[in-house]
């Protein structure tokens, strides 16, 4: 199948007739478009499934509204009811071989009995008037509503298999629906009301009134669990509708820096301790400067105060030295004396001896500029080369760690100043907390329906085995008739070869399920080590990992992101495996993706999805890198594009772009967009 156009007319938030072109190229199979929360992305998506499925469609924002309800609430609000509202949809599917076109055209307005609905299909330009009657036949054939969510999905279902907690049911309900195992079912419940015709014909009137009670209480349990479900279906619809209003409410609360405001005692705190830390260190450089650092500015000075102490230690030497030999001398001379020597000898040793003192006295004679201690001269050494560096460096240590905190500071401060006050956070706030209880609530609600749902097929199991066990001795006893004995035989062996038979198709086509589905999800990572094998419970459904030592992998050792890309390869192997050409559509498919998984889905995964892809992105998904890593793969861009004034949108041809960035911070994966908007 190939999409080719979609006509819009007066529905939902499009006004007036809008059409958009999804004829894709050659190797080039995406058709994106463009537009922010609330601007007609899903209802766009939800055009698609109602021109196909019309009641049976599963619709974002139908809740529990009937179908002519929400026909009615879905004419855009600003024309006329009478003229109502439509859907156009053109496609191509190949039937024996030969490419067949299909125009499918849904209108409904307001008329005097209520809701008026046509259908009618165009085959090849003419009206088919089969078609057009037997159309959810056709449809259902081709592609059955249980697994469209296959090819037609958004985020919240991604979401819900990643998160694990439903996984089983929805594989189970795209498995069962996908190997048509419904029609089985359909058998096993017909041969089970047949047996209990036979064996009503040979009752007595009291019996037979005991057996239509049971056969009333069952189905009065039926028709509760399809009230059940349809609830369930729609509080499904309600809770992704009410869960993207509360990320629309959580990106608004963040764009208006409410997790700034929500921090605000926990930033005032630690910028409190910051400036406490900054006195403490400021008070240790002030210690430091009262004690011997300013001596660094005078080191060089200080060296020739030790060079001058030295020196004038060797003058102290030499006035001793000088000293000890004028006494020598004068004891020398003395004992020449009253050795009774001669004049001229002794004159002569005497001058010898002055000569000799007169040769070492002019150091002796140098002043003293300290006249220090002996020790002063290692005490200036000491203080020059041990206290003065660790004063430098504790100074240096001191500086830096001041400059830390100065900017630790500043940053903290400016962030402080970015705190929205109370009373312009205060709305905001009451919005967010009451989109988060109405989702929770919803969901609680959803919660209490899958319950009852539970408690409904235990009633119902054991309601059915009553009414099997109903009247079997009576029934011997009084069927009597070969042929019914016969009939209610093979009955229940076929009922026993069906079983049989649902079992072995889901064991046979779930193995190819899995390597379909392992070799998508290691496609998309690229870490093939990561998961080597990936199984189905046959009879739970229930997804089982394998790790590459051959141990089970639980879903929790994966990461958020791998997470949502092992939900993607769930759908997407299943898809592969329904053997249908169908497109693709995705709503806002990279919302809780991180930078770097999402290049995995823009690299990977949209290029391949399908023959013919279409994207419904906001402004923060593909834009920037991202739609340049795309762009290659795009046949046409559109742009959604809300006008507040009008309550209306308006396809473009155009789509979001953003400023230019770095693009190794993109293959880093460390790129996050903002963007604005443009025409391309």
């Amino acid at each position: 199948m190939i999409l080719d156009a979609i006509i819009l007319e007066n529905f939902g938030a499009y006004g007036g007739r809008q059409e958009a072109i999804l004829t894709p190229e050659q190797d080039k199979p995406i058709i994106l478009f463009g537009g922010m929360n609330g601007g007609g992305k899903t209802t766009l998506l939800d055009a698609l499934q109602l021109a196909f499925y019309g009641a049976k469609a599963r619709l974002s924002n139908r809740g529990k509204l009937k179908y002519k309800d929400y026909l009615r609430e879905s004419i855009h609000r600003g024309s006329d009811p009478g003229e109502g509202a439509g859907i156009t949809l053109r496609f191509r599917r190949m039937i024996d071989g030969e490419s067949r076109s299909y125009e499918l055209q849904r209108y409904w307005r307001e008329g005097v009995k209520g809701i008026e609905e046509t259908l009618r299909v165009l085959l090849d330009g003419q009206l088919d008037d089969i078609l057009t009657e037997h159309w959810d036949e056709t449809m259902e054939a081709y592609l059955p509503n249980g697994i469209a969510h296959l090819f037609f999905f958004d985020g919240e279902q991604i979401k819900e298999l990643a998160e694990g907690g439903h996984a089983a049911e929805i594989l189970g309900t795209a498995i069962h629906s996908l190997l048509g195992l419904d029609m089985v079912d359909r058998l096993e419940s017909d041969l089970k009301v047949f047996e209990r015709r036979k064996k009503a014909e040979g009752l007595d009137p009291a019996a037979l009134a005991q057996l239509k009670q049971a056969e009333a209480e069952l189905h009065h349990i039926d028709t509760e669990q399809e009230k059940a479900a349809t609830e369930e279906g729609a509080l499904v619809n309600e809770a992704g509708r009410l869960g993207k209003e509360l990320r629309a409410q959580e990106e608004r609360f963040r764009h208006e820096r409410g997790e700034l405001y929500l921090r605000r005692k926990e930033l005032e705190a630690e910028l409190n301790r910051l400036q406490a830390e900054k006195a403490g260190v400021e008070a240790k450089c002030r210690e430091l400067v009262a004690g011997p650092l300013p001596l660094l500015m005078v080191e060089s000075l200080l060296k020739e105060v030790e060079q001058q102490a030295r020196h004038e230690a060797e003058v102290k030497r030499a006035r001793l030295l000088h000293n000890a030999l004028e006494t020598r001398d004068s004891e020398l001379l003395a004992v020449l004396q009253t050795a009774q020597i001669d004049a001229a000898p002794l004159g002569m040793i005497a001058d010898i001896l002055e000569q000799d003192r007169r040769s070492r006295i002019g150091l002796a004679q140098e002043p003293l500029m300290f006249d220090a201690d002996d020790d002063f001269a290692e005490s200036v050494a000491h203080l020059r080369t041990v206290v003065l560096p660790n004063a430098g460096e504790q100074a240096r240590e001191y500086k830096a760690k001041l400059a830390s905190l100065n900017e630790r500071i500043a940053r903290l401060e400016i962030e402080i100043g970015r705190i929205p006050s109370e009373q312009r956070i205060a709305l905001i706030q009451n919005e967010l907390y009451a989109a988060r209880k109405a989702h929770e609530t919803k969901l609680a609600e959803l919660e209490a329906v899958k319950l009852r749902k539970q408690a409904l097929q235990k009633q119902r199991e054991t309601a059915q085995a009553r009414l099997e066990r109903f009247g079997e001795h009576e029934t011997d006893a009084r069927i009597a008739e070969d042929d019914r004995k016969r009939m209610l035989k093979h009955s229940q062996r076929v009922r026993e070869t069906l079983g049989q038979f649902r079992a072995k198709v889901v064991r046979r086509h779930t193995a190819n399920m899995e390597v379909l589905m392992l070799e998508s999800f290691q496609k998309l990572l690229r870490k093939t080590e990561l998961a080597t094998g990936l199984s189905i419970d046959p009879e739970t459904f229930e997804p089982s990992l394998t790790g590459r030592d051959g141990t089970p992998l639980p879903f929790d050792r994966l990461s958020a992101g791998e997470r949502q890309l092992l939900a993607t390869s769930l759908l997407w192997g299943l898809a592969r495996a329904s053997g249908r050409p169908v497109p693709t559509i995705i709503d806002t498919p990279l919302g809780r993706l991180d930078s770097s998984h999402r290049r995995h889905l823009i690299e990977r995964y949209f290029p391949n999805a399908s023959h013919q892809v279409l994207l419904l992105s906001t402004d923060e998904e593909i834009v920037g890198e991202y739609y340049k890593g795309l762009k290659p793969f795009i046949s046409r861009a559109y742009l959604l594009a809300y006008d507040g004034v009008s309550g209306q949108t308006q396809m473009q041809l155009g789509y979001f772009t953003n400023h230019v960035v770095d693009s190794k911070r993109y293959n880093a994966g460390t790129f996050q967009p903002h963007s604005n908007l443009s025409k391309i």
